[in-house]
């Protein structure tokens, strides 16, 4: 399958944050906190607005093939510890998406491609959890808010909730700059091609969950706020108020029903009805 070269949302919203660091410019005007709500994806109604969502866009980017159910949905959405993030709009649309896998369970999706750098990664016995189907609205590409909403409440629900000592992310290497030099992610291995969206390049990013604590009581004690600004980190929320956050995020992660698991097509032998691997 070719891989067209259309900006997606999440790209445009990369490349629009990398250009106002470049430029010396606040990464972000302000967060409006009526404009986007963010919460955990617990109903079946809003796990499929998430498949949807994220088949359109990756079938736009020539990621995956066509499927009847116009799902994406991968193995990993039949565990029961694997938590979906939506960002809602006004509506109630979703405007931006991802996902948490754990590899207390099952072995993470980034395993597939990277999985003798996972190992070393984990050998001292590291829990480590993967962001996975990282999609934003193609109506909101400009949104740079949403990464940070998106980012914010999964570092907190990994180190607080989960209490994992990693996160990992396999990403377009155009884009890991981003990772780098906004949100301090270290590359690990070699660029490689990943077979779940059809032999895209992809390279591997990491961090410990405890370097964004770090960073966050940093960019918030920091005297000059020019310097702060220049990081994600000083738009995530106040130290002081994650634990508030986590009880939040915690009250609401429920796991898949049996019921779900029945109209998504998982079973004890299947994987799913529109899987892709």
């Amino acid at each position: 399958m070719v891989h067209k070269h259309s900006p997606s949302g999440l790209s445009i919203a990369i490349q629009n944050t990398l250009a106002f660091k470049k430029d010396a410019a606040p990464l972000i005007d302000k967060l409006s906190p009526a404009e986007f709500t963010i919460k955990i994806a617990n109903t079946l109604k809003e796990r499929e607005a998430v498949f949807q969502l994220a088949y359109q866009v990756y079938l736009e980017k020539g990621y995956v093939k066509e499927n009847p159910y116009q799902w994406l949905v991968q193995d990993y959405d039949r565990q029961a510890d694997t938590t979906i993030f939506i960002v809602k709009d006004r509506t109630g649309a979703i405007a931006g998406t991802a996902t948490l896998v754990f590899n207390d369970s099952s072995k993470l999706p980034i395993e597939k491609t990277f999985n003798n750098e996972i190992k070393s990664l984990s050998q001292d016995g590291a829990k480590i959890t993967e962001v996975s189907r990282l999609v934003i609205n193609p109506s909101y590409r400009n949104s740079k808010e949403i990464l940070v909403l998106l980012f914010n409440y999964m570092f907190i629900y990994g180190y607080h909730v989960k209490n994992f000592d990693m996160v990992a992310i396999q990403v377009n290497p155009r884009h890991k700059n981003y990772y780098k030099k906004l949100l301090n992610f270290d590359e690990r291995g070699e660029e490689k091609l990943c077979a779940s969206v059809q032999n895209a390049p992809a390279s591997l990013l990491y961090m410990p969950l405890v370097n964004y604590q770090t960073e966050v009581k940093r960019c918030h004690q920091s005297n000059s706020q020019e310097h702060s600004s220049r990081s994600l980190y000083s738009y995530f929320i106040k130290p002081e108020q994650e634990n508030l956050v986590s009880y939040y995020l915690k009250n609401q992660a429920k796991e898949i029903s049996a019921d779900e698991k029945t109209y998504f097509g998982f079973s004890e032998t299947t994987f799913g009805r529109a899987v892709c691997v």
